[in-house]
């Protein structure tokens, strides 16, 4: 396998793993958010992505009793 190549696979699995780590974090849209780093390793998914983040304990307290 070429340098090109490695360092190519590398800067991916870089951008996968903040994708991972921003995911575990919360940060769904946004500035250094699994869209921006799905984005970074394929632009051609930009405006595709409708993410649906979780929702957190206290999002799910202010959501109506019924």
């Amino acid at each position: 396998m070429a340098e090109a190549e490695i360092t190519q696979l590398q800067q991916q699995q870089s951008l996968f793993t903040a994708a991972l780590a921003a995911a575990v974090q919360g940060r769904w849209t946004g500035e250094g958010s699994v869209e921006a780093f799905l984005y970074a390793l394929d632009p051609g998914l930009q405006g595709t992505l409708n993410l649906d983040p979780p929702l957190t304990e206290s999002d799910a307290e202010s959501l109506p009793k019924g």
